[in-house]
């Protein structure tokens, strides 16, 4: 039902406080509630609009359950107000609750895949294994969100599709 990448609440809560950095305030994602024998969780961060966000994740997927500016932007408000509008609604993926509510997580987040993706498409002039052969049947389009956030953190490993013979 839930696509986690971790398999335990601990693993997952542990990867969002360092896999979004590069999209959120650095360093603001911290865990607050841990309770593996309900499964549920709860950790703050920041979002680069300057919104202090608190964030469930339990077996319903990811929400947002407050929200409180802590810098004024000229966007501050519309975003906040948006945020406001999706309060305790479930997404599937952390990665498509940031993109909901932070325009600036989705552009950091399409810059940062454009990024990757040109690196991997770019002739390699050193020594470095480049991946070979089709991924997702030679679309990328088609890469899961966790295949992309591997990419973005340069592990390809942590896809759980991912097998030697992506190589």
């Amino acid at each position: 039902l839930l696509n986690m990448r971790a398999a335990s609440l601990s693993e997952e809560l542990e990867s969002i406080t360092k896999d979004y950095d590069f999209g959120i305030v650095p360093g603001s994602a911290a865990i607050f509630v841990k309770d593996e024998e309900n499964f549920i969780g709860r950790l703050d961060l920041t979002i680069l609009e300057g919104i202090l966000v608190i964030i469930e994740v339990d077996d319903q997927g990811y929400k947002v359950l407050s929200c409180s500016p802590i810098y004024s932007f000229e966007t501050t408000k519309s975003v906040l107000e948006h945020i406001e509008a999706t309060l305790y609604k479930p997404f599937e993926t952390m990665e498509s609750l940031l993109m909901s509510i932070s325009p600036m997580f989705q552009a950091k987040f399409q810059e940062a895949l454009y990024n990757k993706l040109a690196n991997i498409n770019a002739p390699s002039t050193s020594n470095d294994q480049q991946p070979q052969g089709n991924h997702s049947q030679g679309n990328q389009s088609h890469m899961s969100q966790e295949a992309i956030i591997a990419l973005l953190n340069d592990d390809p490993t942590s896809d759980p599709n991912w097998n030697i013979k992506n190589i």
